[in-house]
């Protein structure tokens, strides 16, 4: 009997020491951790050379513990960073979820990043990181773990429908009307430079031919042909000439190469997805 009394008494100190002690562990768990400093900026912006002037990011700041101001640090590809700015908040989020804005254009960019005052001299894949640091309403710093990535792209690169006809002198159809062929498909422009996609030529896949559009020079467009016959243009109307909508991000290709018993023509108009 007295085997069992002491038994469940030192079952009962066993649990209640464990209860203490794991009390004590939530304690020192949660006493000194301090929460809030959050923010949730634009991920991610195209910066197209040439057709960039300005673009927008917003930070939002989620209703919480104060902010008193955002740090925004910025950096370049091999570059080092530089403090961009100092977004004021003035622990307005304590009581409302608040929005900032902040604008951008290139010179502003490459501000004390000692880079190139032209932006056609970019790589293309290269990119601009903005990060953001939380100032609490009693000093504390946040790391923010969202970034800004600001990616130099190609102004005309990405996914089209591709609309294409296909006149040939002897096979079949007439022009201009009836193509010998003509059909629709998706198309990816792949960026070989800042103004530069290349695609394949004509109906096959065999070689390519590369579009060079100048934003600098009223997005006039030029063709260059793996092939050495290959012309650009339509040899039976000269009104048919390549060109690029800058408002509507139409491309139009007219070109063709000539064979046994006449010019093969194409006419080939992209339209953005």
């Amino acid at each position: 009997m007295k085997k069992t009394i002491f038994s469940s008494f030192y079952l009962l100190l066993a649990s209640l020491l464990f209860v203490s002690c794991d009390d004590n562990f939530t304690d020192l768990m949660t006493a000194n951790v301090k929460t809030g400093g959050m923010v949730y900026p634009t991920s991610s912006i195209p910066y197209k050379l040439g057709s960039t002037p300005s673009f927008t990011v917003t930070i939002d700041v989620p209703k919480g513990p104060g902010i008193d101001a955002i740090e925004v640090y910025r950096t370049f590809t091999g570059k080092g960073e530089v403090l961009d700015q100092t977004v004021d908040v003035g622990l307005a989020n304590a009581t409302a979820d608040v929005s900032k804005t902040l604008t951008y254009t290139y010179s502003q960019l490459i501000a004390g990043l000692n880079m190139p005052a032209d932006e056609g001299e970019l790589k293309i894949g290269d990119a601009w990181t903005l990060r953001y640091v939380s100032v609490m309403e009693d000093g504390r710093k946040v790391d923010n773990a969202a970034v800004t990535k600001v990616a130099v792209a190609n102004f005309f690169a990405g996914s089209y429908d591709k609309n294409i006809k296909y006149f040939h002198p002897t096979a079949g159809g007439s022009y201009p009307t009836t193509p010998y062929s003509s059909y629709t498909e998706k198309v990816d422009l792949v960026a070989k430079n800042a103004y530069e996609c290349d695609d394949w030529f004509g109906v096959w896949e065999d070689n390519k031919l590369i579009i060079h559009i100048d934003p600098a020079n009223n997005y006039a467009v030029t063709l260059t042909f793996e092939r050495s016959d290959a012309v650009a243009g339509d040899p039976n109307n000269p009104a048919n000439v390549c060109s690029y909508d800058p408002a509507t991000g139409i491309i139009k290709l007219f070109y063709f190469y000539p064979g046994s018993g006449g010019n093969r023509i194409f006419w080939a108009v992209y339209t953005p997805r």
